[in-house]
């Protein structure tokens, strides 16, 4: 079985997904949309490959098993209604939605049409993942630590919070969902937010973030970020989870298992694994129960990212359950609809 897949969103992410696709046995890019044409046309002669502008066109001609959504969040609920409509299963980069009311309306219409779909949460899918969670067993957690220490976004549109929402929103949501995994649902938020480092002018942006996480089942998390720093600072982010007599340390290189009396238990992560081998693998199986990073998991962690920037700019600690029932449409929290148009190739 071939399966044929379409790069909605031409740039970096789109290239890395089309690279990791075309090296897997029987899968093939069919097309390349972007609203930069020269951005599509340069990444489908690659491979290949048809090209457009609107790719609403490329899906109905092509009418591909899959499409990758490698573009702003708030292109994101439209582009998934359309392909889902159709039938075409569906990988999504984070984040998935940039407001509430989105991000639930996107996993509605995955639900409603059926299509296998995952978000990009690539944590969740990793096997170091999987030798944390078979190391706490059965041992509940009690305290989840996430950071993430980065420098001045390079990519524009992720550096200005009315375009990317932020670093809790775009990068560190990947922490948040990790967290999620291991404890279950957020019960309450509170954050605060700095932006002393950097002038406003170089980075429109917060430079800095500490959230307070309380679970659903008693547990208590935190995170910690920053745009302030530099690349290569070892163990830049991660996830902490501890337990009775167990840490247990997450990052994408690999997983530590910390234990009374005993050297520490290092899992590397295996060369080469990356997401997209995950998802065509279910894609071939046709396994819905196999998808981790669901949509409506991700528009979960996408509301613990708001409420975190909501949390932060009103000084309250927000009740999930209320945000996700009423969510306010505060432009200060979210990427600005609209705001992103004309595309980035460097995305």
């Amino acid at each position: 079985m071939t399966i044929s897949a379409v790069i909605i969103g031409s740039g970096r992410m789109g290239r890395a997904h089309a690279n990791n696709l075309s090296e897997m046995p029987d899968v093939r890019v069919v097309g390349c949309a972007d609203v930069r044409q020269d951005a599509a046309d340069a990444l489908a002669h690659e491979f290949g490959a048809a090209s457009a502008c609107d790719y609403r066109e490329l899906l109905e001609r092509t009418k591909p098993d899959v499409a990758y959504l490698c573009t702003p969040a708030d292109e994101h609920a439209e582009q998934i209604t359309f392909a889902a409509e159709r039938g075409i299963n569906l990988f999504v980069e984070k984040p998935l939605a940039p407001s509430v009311r989105a991000a639930q309306a996107a996993a509605d219409a995955v639900e409603r049409y059926g299509v296998l779909c995952t978000v990009g949460y690539q944590w969740r899918y990793s096997p170091v993942t999987d030798t944390a969670r078979a190391a706490l067993g059965e041992s509940p957690p009690t305290m989840l630590a996430g950071w993430w220490y980065w420098t001045i976004p390079p990519i524009p549109w992720i550096r200005d919070r009315r375009i990317g929402g932020g670093q809790v929103f775009e990068q560190a949501t990947h922490l948040i969902d990790l967290m999620r995994y291991f404890a279950g649902d957020v019960k309450e938020v509170y954050a605060t937010y700095a932006d002393n480092a950097i002038p406003h002018e170089e980075l429109p942006n917060w430079d800095a973030s500490a959230v307070s996480l309380r679970f659903a089942n008693g547990a208590v998390g935190s995170l910690h970020t920053t745009y302030a720093l530099f690349p290569g600072i070892p163990g830049s982010n991660g996830v902490d989870v501890a337990a009775r007599n167990l840490l247990v340390r997450i990052n994408l290189g690999g997983t530590t298992v910390f234990r009374p009396g005993a050297d520490p238990s290092q899992t590397p992560a295996p060369a080469g694994w990356n997401i997209d081998q995950e998802f065509v693998s279910i894609l071939r199986r046709n396994d819905p129960g196999a998808i981790r990073a669901t949509a409506r998991e991700a528009a979960k962690s996408i509301c613990v990212s708001l409420a975190a920037n909501y949390s932060a700019v009103t000084g309250t600690v927000v009740s999930l359950e209320e945000f996700m029932a009423d969510p306010p449409d505060d432009p200060r929290i979210m990427p600005v609809p609209g705001a992103a148009a004309g595309g980035d190739p460097t995305r």
